[in-house]
């Protein structure tokens, strides 16, 4: 496999990614919405270049309450699709988005037709929570997959039982 370079964009890769993006997700990505991304995300946007050229492009967010996590958009050159690129996007978000210690759960929307897609989450122990019709648009239709971070083995704190306390 060709040496590809995942790393941290910076604003200097913002006309590369727009130009790339114009090929890859015509429909989906324009400059207002990747200057937001850089404004509201900008430790987690990543990039994958080979032999110095910009390949890929990824970002995640993060809700308020840093609670919910979000894989927002991946987007790799045609070229280099199928050389496990998108899966080490989801790896370098989901290390980015672990740095949050009240994290609970990552969650991303997938069309059901890209299989590729659904088999990279589901190897990262991603599993389909709910279908939303016309997510982006009518007849745009999205699954939501979701990772829960959540520990639920509850370890009780007292290995005998607590007494009853009488409130009358």
């Amino acid at each position: 496999m060709e040496v590809v370079t995942i790393s941290q964009a910076r604003r200097n890769d913002f006309q590369e990614m727009i130009q790339l993006a114009d090929l890859t997700l015509p429909d989906r990505m324009n400059q207002h919405e990747l200057k937001k991304y850089f404004e509201l995300f900008p430790d987690l946007i990543f990039k994958a270049t080979h032999q110095g050229q910009l390949i890929g492009f990824c970002c995640a967010g993060i809700d308020m309450y840093h609670t919910t996590g979000w894989l927002l958009f991946s987007n790799v050159h045609s070229e280099f699709q199928g050389k496990g690129i998108g899966k080490r996007f989801i790896e370098a978000r989901l290390e980015a988005l672990r740095k949050f210690e009240r994290l609970q759960s990552v969650q991303v929307t997938v069309s059901d037709g890209n299989i590729p897609s659904i088999r990279a989450l589901s190897a990262h122990g991603f599993r389909h929570r709910n279908t939303e019709a016309d997510y982006y648009g009518t007849g745009k239709h999205r699954s939501i997959y979701e990772l829960s971070l959540c520990s639920w083995d509850f370890q009780p704190r007292f290995a005998y039982p607590m007494p009853l306390v009488d409130m009358k």
